[in-house]
């Protein structure tokens, strides 16, 4: 293996293993519901993600230098990729949760305003009078005590 194929595997098990990091520490805080700690990660998990999507890109184009790996070494990056993926689908797996909570509370929360909007409570016409919701008058009475 060339100087260069070692270097860009170095590199892709070291993004690898900065990527397993990030999503470890999201997962956690999703579990946590501690959602809001979640986007500071984002920024570092996109560009991880990135980098190592354009690592993975070069080995997918050369798949004879992974053949050519020692034993040792594959079984190092076999491994690298299973806990990377399950990490990966865990966190689709909490982030899509979180997306289905949010949406539930958002929608819950638009229907009660909805229908405190359509109940039927006194209103004020434009001359000062009071109307119930039907359109029929309604009475109002003052109390003088001072």
């Amino acid at each position: 293996m060339t100087t260069t194929a070692e270097n860009k595997l170095t590199r892709m098990l070291s993004l690898m293993s900065d990527l397993c990091g990030v999503l470890k520490k999201e997962n956690t805080l999703l579990k946590n519901q501690r959602q809001s700690e979640c986007k500071a990660l984002t920024d570092q998990k996109s560009k991880l993600a990135a980098a190592y999507a354009e690592s993975f890109a070069y080995f997918a184009k050369h798949a004879d230098i992974v053949k050519a790996l020692p034993d040792r070494q594959k079984r190092v990056l076999r491994k690298a990729s299973v806990t990377l993926g399950d990490l990966t689908t865990e966190n689709a797996r909490l982030l899509k949760i979180n997306i289905e909570a949010t949406n539930r509370l958002l929608n819950a929360i638009v229907q009660d305003v909805q229908e405190q909007t359509h109940a039927k409570t006194p209103l004020y016409t434009k001359r000062g009078s009071m109307e119930n919701d039907a359109g029929s008058p309604a009475a109002i009475s003052f109390n003088q005590v001072l």
